[in-house]
């Protein structure tokens, strides 16, 4: 785990860098809430997860109030929620996160973004709530899923300067189960995530 954190660090110093060497570089950070879900073959009945994210941001130009290089690195979580005659429960994923997009700037206000991220499982867990309502919490072992999630991503933001208010959307692209026990899920199981943020920029 720790090798995957120093590689997106690393991955992200030389994005960072080479914005940093660019003109009009702004840097910042963001945070707000993930809706979550899985595209998955079974159970037909996941349903949608409230979470967080995070990040570190960078914003560079590339061509003059128009065409722009994002890099983050942040957390975010994922998931979904399942319920049946038994319960409900949520499953839980942390990621370590890190999107790579251009952006469109219309009028110095309006930005369009699209691109495409890479994320490292960091943290899993189970929790939910029997029938009968009793509650229960439990972690889960990173070994169950793949360490290793990517897809694309795409969204819209304001810029108010220094503020930003934005939303996106992370298509996973990666089958995220790794074993039988995962596979509860089915065969093929993505990620889908709609994040809200916040940002702010120096």
């Amino acid at each position: 785990m720790n090798k995957a954190i120093k590689l997106f660090c690393f991955l992200f110093l030389i994005l960072g860098s080479f914005q940093i060497s660019a003109q009009d570089t702004r840097l910042g950070l963001r945070g707000g809430l993930n809706i979550s879900n899985f595209f998955a073959s079974e159970p037909d009945d996941t349903n949608l997860r409230a979470g967080y994210n995070f990040a570190l941001t960078t914003r560079s130009s590339l061509i003059e109030d128009a065409v722009f290089l994002q890099a983050e690195l942040g957390y975010s979580t994922k998931g979904s929620r399942v319920e049946g005659d038994l319960g409900e429960a949520s499953l839980n994923l942390g990621y370590i996160d890190l999107p790579v997009m251009l952006a469109l700037g219309f009028a110095d206000l309006v930005y369009i973004e699209g691109g495409a991220y890479a994320g490292y499982l960091v943290n899993s867990s189970i929790s939910g709530e029997t029938s009968g309502g009793s509650s229960f919490s439990s972690e889960i072992s990173t070994s169950d899923f793949k360490r290793l999630d990517y897809g694309l991503v795409f969204g819209a933001n304001i810029d108010l300067k220094p503020i930003t208010i934005g939303a996106r959307y992370n298509y996973g692209l990666q089958n995220i189960m790794d074993n039988d026990v995962a596979n509860f899920f089915g065969s093929r199981v993505r990620n889908s995530v709609f994040q809200l943020y916040v940002g702010i920029s120096f």
